[in-house]
Order: structure tokens, then sequence, then C-alpha cells
């Protein structure tokens, strides 16, 4: 994510069919596609250990200042060049606010109500809000009978997620929706990214967002007083570098190499292997109790959410125009082509 200048609309990239042939090569690649899966879908269980001692605002503050730093060598190593548009200034600006800054403050503050395991799963809803502003927004994408499937069963057990836990303590019910509610703002900043800033390499983008999101996250701990270090563990100060080296940083570099290799759909598939690792990590390490009632709801999301994606992979596939590059550690879960 050198590459097609700001103003330039790059190819589609497309999968590399001699990739990975070599001997070793398929080995390697799926060592690392695994990788990037386990690192993102571990992203909440960090975050978990991160909140112990550290307060919902210095969170994301630490975590994007080190993705900045990290993605802003890559983009220097790579010599990517910076938009040179005022215009493309303001998108970036706009994403940050969008894509970093707004759901990242939102998600620290939710888990500190709501386990990471559930976090987790109601955060792999982002594919399904994007294919729906991409089909009323934008008009560039088709239901089909598995992709409607997939969206009433998913968002069926969002809702029945709500009643439960609104009837058991009426605290986390709203928190749950919040999660929902910054899947809705990821998915929403990737049909942004793709309308305004195709032209600019992803690297650059990440580097761009994320860097604004972080002055952003910055200047609001600082305004509200909230941003508190105190004496952290261990535990949370190697948590926070987790998220920021390899949640924030790593993950975006494995992606694009990933679509490169691989196109956009096979390397997007990572996002219906997140609630595994979630679920996996938070009730395992995090023995976290998970109720009959909300299992019952947690599977109808991920029930949902895999129909929808096996929709996705069935689906004819529209010629793709330009490449699609989401912000905030959550890619897109698939191009999506204009007309």
């Amino acid at each position: 994510m050198g590459g097609p200048g700001p103003d330039a609309a790059p190819a589609e990239p497309r999968a590399d069919p001699g990739a990975g042939a070599a001997p070793g090569g398929l080995a390697l690649q799926l060592f690392l596609y695994a990788l990037m899966c386990s690192i993102w879908g571990s992203s909440f269980f960090f975050t978990a250990l991160a909140l112990r001692s550290f307060n919902p605002v210095a969170v994301p503050v630490l975590r994007m200042a080190i993705a900045t730093l990290i993605l802003g060598i890559v983009v220097a190593l790579r010599r990517l060049p910076l938009p040179r548009a005022p215009g493309l200034w303001m998108h970036v600006a706009v994403l940050g606010a969008l894509n970093i800054a707004v759901p990242y403050i939102l998600l620290n503050q939710a888990q500190t109500h709501v386990h990471s395991s559930l976090a987790s799963v109601l955060s792999a809803t982002t594919p399904l809000f994007a294919f729906l502003f991409s089909w009323l927004l934008a008009r560039t994408e088709r239901f089909s009978p598995l992709r409607a499937a997939g969206l009433v069963i998913a968002f069926g057990g969002v809702v029945l997620l709500y009643g439960f836990q609104r009837r058991q303590d009426g605290e986390i019910g709203p928190w749950s929706l919040v999660i929902v509610f910054c899947s809705a703002l990821f998915a929403a900043g990737n049909v942004y990214t793709r309308r305004y800033l195709a032209g600019v390499h992803p690297f650059t983008v990440a580097f761009l967002q994320v860097g604004a999101g972080s002055a952003y996250l910055l200047a609001m701990g600082v305004a509200s007083g909230e941003l508190r270090f105190g004496t952290p563990s261990t535990t949370s100060l190697l948590a926070v570098l987790e998220l920021g080296v390899a949640g924030s940083a790593l993950t975006y570099v494995l992606f694009f190499h990933f679509i490169r290799l691989w196109g956009s759909t096979a390397a997007s598939l990572n996002t219906y292997f997140q609630p595994l690792v979630g679920i996996s990590l938070g009730v395992l390490v995090l023995k976290e109790s998970i109720g009959a009632a909300t299992c019952v709801s947690l599977a109808m999301v991920c029930c949902g959410v895999l129909i929808f994606g096996l929709g996705t992979l069935l689906s004819p596939r529209r010629p793709a125009s330009r490449q699609v590059c989401a912000g905030n550690g959550h890619p897109a879960a698939q191009p999506l082509p204009r007309r």
C-alpha cells in the first residue's frame, strides 16, 4: 500500500498465479495468512489486556501513534508519493475521524462493558454494512438469496443479543449496539475511500488516515483531560505495543501483500475467521463466561456472516476498476466495483 501517483487511477491488483509456487513458498504464504488472521482476530483480546492499566482514551492514542510511526517508515522506504491535491487531504481528514478517531474511542469505551469475545463477533458485521452501503448509495452490489439470508440471520442475532442483554444487564445492551455502530462506521469508511481516494496508493492512505486519526485522538485526550497513563503493568504495555505494531501496522502490510498475491476476495476472507480467534482467546485465556442465550445470539451472527461470505464468493463478479482500501485495521470484505 511505488505505486501510482495521487491523481492516477491504479489498475485493480491481480493475483499472481506464480507467487508461492516455489518449494516451501505456499507453506510460507499460508503461515503468513494465518498470522494475519490471528493478529486481527486477537485485537479485542489485546485491547482487554491494555485496558487493565490504561483508560479507554490512552489505549487508542498510543496504538495509533505507534502505527503511524511504522506506516510512515514503510511509506518512506517505498518512496510513495503523498497527495498533492488539497481535496485529497480533506478526504484523508474525514477518514481520520470516520475510520480511526470516532470508532476507536467508542470501541475502547464499549470494551469496558462488553467481553472481548462478544466484541470480536459483533465487529465481524463490517462486510455486511459495506455491502449495504455499496448497494444503497453506490448501486455497485447486488443481492443474492445467500447474501439476503446472511444479512437477515446476522442482524437477527444482533437484535436477539440486544434483547437478551437488556433483560439480564441493562447497561451492557446499548454498548453491544455501539460496537455494531462502529462496524458500520468502518464500512462507511471503506466505501468513502473507494469513492474519493481510489487513486492513492493503499499504504499512503493507511499512513495518512491513521496519522490524522492519531492527531484527533491526541487532541481529544488533551482537551478532555482523560489522557492519563499512570503506572501501567508490563502486560498492558506489551498489549499496546502489539496493537500498534502488529494489529495496526503489520497487518496492513500483510493484507495488501495478499491482495497482490491472491486477489482481493481471497485476501479478505480473514474477516470470517476473526470471531473464532476472538472467542477462543476470550473464553480460554480471559475466562470470559458466555450464557446460553448469548451463545445462541452470537452463533446466529457468525452463521449469518459466513452465509453472507459464501454468497459473496458465489455471486457473479463484475469487472473491478479500482482497488479497495479499508482503514483502521479492519479491511473491506471484498472489492466494491463501480459501474
